[in-house]
């Protein structure tokens, strides 16, 4: 037991590292700042200032050569995070990154990328992109781009993006290993605008419900949630189940404006209010795609801002069911300034309160540092079954609409709550995907063997209704952990020896036909959906 519990300890904290980057803040428009930043921005750094006089002498006395703008970056870093844990600066680079993000797409040629050791493979092709249309394939190794070797010479991953990347139209003249025929092909691929869709997955669970996942909320979220919630709303849709499980937030807007479409009119939705904004109030309006209907709003600890903002507002206005874990506790409104060299500045500007009044930021007063150990620990007392509510670090009651009673600070609690499963047996079936042994297997077996799946399964309906996992491929599977140090567990394979059989599948069509065919395979075994169902039924009864 000291084992298991030493890798799940271990496991939390790699998820911890994980959600600090997905926590992206909720942001809004820069135009009306432009103007203002550009001036600050402008004035030089002078030497009757502290900052200025120290910087003086470091540049005329320090004993070595210095890189003035990545010495300067650091301490606009510091300086923002003294405020808080989520005003922060952003190099051109990261700020080029965050906009991309937020944007929705990005210049290139379509394929998500896998390092392996020294070299950078294709993980996916993304459908209907140029490297499709060109022939690349899921397992490809990468050994040049544009004459220029990039295997086996340890180039930074971010090195060779940057090289695939480049203006629409233009053209990424590409090597590749293809270990399925053992040969070397080129490819001279067109680059074009690549979407990123926010909207990971829709589509319908049992005849009556629909199931939409977002993974973040960008400037395009609003048009794909209406365009899937119409198209389910054909397909017979009574009911929603709206997945915002480790969502870590976006853009102000558009959760406000998905919102509208979940609330009738004239319903608070969320306001804000800061040091230097009066109270801005966001109302719904009336015609809301699913103002009626039940409703369940899925959510856990990586959960956070714009997400918050969603379950906040159908919580406190007893629209629908909040199920999961409470969520991340992030209650700061972000607000970017761009900088003249295109860096920029996020900088927290207000706070937002649910309808009720609740703001659910958690505590930061003890520094950055001790934010995120605090949230480590919410997660390892709610894993090891201690009482939810007793991490609840603001005990005033608030209501909903009906009265019922709701809390703030530290996120939002769901109504029904989702516990960490905590049976022994599955702990084998874990450490196959929390060591990467599924995936990896999975990527090893499509690098050999996805030329010849394609050709037999041309499409994904023919992969979903045909492709087996073979026991020879769970045997390789349970090979390979072995190789790795994770000691087998029979009782634990007879018992989920099907979801590990799907999970194989699901990965495999991931790599080969896209997310959907994932979801399609994943979703019926995913307990908390299961418990998200149970809900819906019991609020349409």
């Amino acid at each position: 037991m000291e084992n298991e519990k030493n890798s799940k300890n271990a496991t939390i904290y790699i998820i911890l590292a994980l959600v600090m980057g997905a926590i992206v803040g909720i942001t809004g428009s820069t135009m009306a700042y432009r103007k203002h930043i550009s001036q600050i921005a402008s004035a030089t750094v002078t030497t009757d200032t502290k900052l200025g006089a120290i910087w003086s002498l470091v540049d005329n006395y320090y004993v070595d050569p210095i890189d003035a703008d990545s010495v300067m970056d650091r301490v606009y870093e510091s300086i923002l995070s003294t405020l808080d844990p989520h005003s922060s600066y952003m190099s051109k680079e990261v700020f080029t990154k965050e906009q991309e993000v937020l944007r929705g797409n990005f210049e290139g040629i379509g394929i998500i990328i896998r390092p392996v050791s020294d070299t950078i493979c294709v993980a996916q092709v993304i459908p209907e992109g140029p490297s499709e249309r060109a022939g690349l394939m899921a397992g490809d190794r990468i050994l040049s781009v544009d004459g220029i070797t990039v295997a086996g010479v340890k180039m930074p991953s971010d090195s060779v993006i940057s090289m695939l990347r480049g203006p629409r139209k233009s053209v990424a003249d590409i090597q590749i290993l293809r270990l399925s025929d053992k040969k070397t092909h080129r490819f001279k691929i067109v680059r074009d605008i690549i979407k990123s869709p926010s909207l990971t997955y829709s589509g319908m669970l049992d005849k009556q419900t629909g199931y939409i996942r977002l993974n973040r909320f960008g400037e395009t979220t609003y048009d794909e949630f209406r365009e899937a919630t119409m198209q389910l709303k054909r397909e017979g849709m009574k009911r929603m189940v709206l997945d915002l499980r480790n969502n870590g937030g976006g853009t102000l807007s558009s959760a406000i404006d998905i919102c509208d479409e979940l609330l009738p009119g004239r319903e608070l939705i969320v306001y804000t209010k800061g040091q230097h904004q009066r109270r801005k109030d966001a109302h719904s309006t009336p015609g809301g795609l699913f103002c009626k209907g039940d409703l369940v709003v899925m959510i856990d600890e990586f959960s956070a801002s714009a997400s918050e903002i969603v379950a906040g507002a159908i919580q406190d206005n007893d629209r629908g069911i909040i199920v999961g874990r409470r969520s991340f506790g992030k209650g700061l409104v972000q607000q970017q300034f761009p900088l003249p060299d295109q860096s920029a500045v996020m900088l927290t500007i207000a706070r937002y309160y649910t309808p009720s009044g609740r703001c659910i930021q958690r505590p930061y007063d003890r520094g950055t540092d001790e934010y995120y150990s605090d949230f480590v620990q919410q997660v390892m007392n709610e894993y090891n079954g201690d009482s939810l509510l007793s991490q609840i670090n603001d005990s005033t009651p608030y209501h909903t609409s009906k009265g019922r009673i709701v809390y703030g600070g530290g996120g939002i609690m769901p109504d029904k709550i989702i516990r960490y499963k905590t049976d022994t047996n599955i702990v084998y079936y874990n450490k196959l995907l929390n060591n990467s042994i599924i995936n990896n297997y999975v990527f090893d077996h499509v690098s050999r063997k996805g030329g010849e799946i394609k050709s037999h399964y041309a499409d994904e309906k023919e992969f979903l209704d045909n492709y087996t996992v073979s026991d020879d491929m769970l045997g390789e599977l349970f090979e390979l952990a072995d190789k790795k140090g994770i000691r087998r567990n029979d009782k634990s394979i007879k018992l989920f020896r099907e979801e590990i059989r799907t999970r194989i599948k699901a990965e495999i069509g991931d790599m080969l036909y896209g997310s959907n065919t994932f979801y399609k395979l994943i979703l019926p075994y995913d307990p908390e959906i299961e418990d998200a169902l149970k809900e819906i039924t019991k609020q349409h009864n």
